[in-house]
């Protein structure tokens, strides 16, 4: 029974923010100018335009590297709590200890737990992988950003927009597993708190994607 109940909470919890996200992606796609995604990737291509008409290269690898700093930065972080909550949950019984005080209508069989744990280092691993990529992308964009017009390489700033793009994209996803990984955190504790938490997240995430 506590397994059914728990079941059924942490689905809404899952429900409410991954039904927003789907929401939200038929929103990008529909008016995207009214959420900060598609506004941010209207002003990258009129900066990428603005870069190439003014030869303003220098302006463009700065922007760049701290782009690259920060997507690093993340990924180090996030490889970091990936492998410590690998370490806590698989050599220690602290998880359990822990959650037993505050897990109320959640399993207390400590399979689940470890169970919950591995979900949680799995967001983190995404959310490495996601900020990997995004460097490789600025990377491959800072090459694409100093190639002359006359090279007949059919480089433009289209090009680039694709490029730089992209690596947008990967880096929010990185973010949206940050996001994510605080609800999974709060299942550890149990169920009631993963769903609060949950609609918590969902509600500050809304406002940042509509915050322009």
């Amino acid at each position: 029974m506590p397994f059914s109940i728990e079941f059924l909470i942490v689905a809404t919890g899952l429900g409410i923010f991954w039904g927003y996200h789907l929401w939200h992606f038929f929103q990008i796609k529909r008016t995207p100018l009214a959420t900060s995604t598609g506004f941010n990737n209207k002003a990258r291509s009129i900066w990428i335009k603005h870069i190439r008409e003014n030869s303003l290269d220098i302006l463009a690898i700065q922007t760049l590297r701290n782009w690259t700093m920060a997507a690093t930065f993340l990924a180090s972080t996030s490889i970091l709590i990936a492998l410590g909550v690998l370490s806590f949950a698989l050599t220690t019984d602290g998880l359990s200890e822990i959650a037993h005080e505050l897990n109320y209508l959640g399993s207390q069989s400590h399979t689940i737990l470890l169970i919950k744990a591995l979900f949680l280092a799995a967001d983190f691993m995404f959310g490495f992988i996601s900020f990997i990529l995004a460097v490789r992308f600025y990377n491959h964009a800072s090459f694409l950003i100093n190639i002359p017009d006359n090279y007949n390489l059919s480089i433009n700033s289209e090009s680039e927009f694709t490029a730089i793009n992209q690596g947008a994209l990967c880096y929010n996803l990185g973010m949206r597993a940050y996001y994510f990984s605080i609800p999974l955190a709060f299942w550890l504790l149990g169920p009631i708190w993963m769903l609060i938490c949950a609609l918590i997240v969902t509600f500050v995430v809304y406002k940042l994607d509509h915050g322009i």
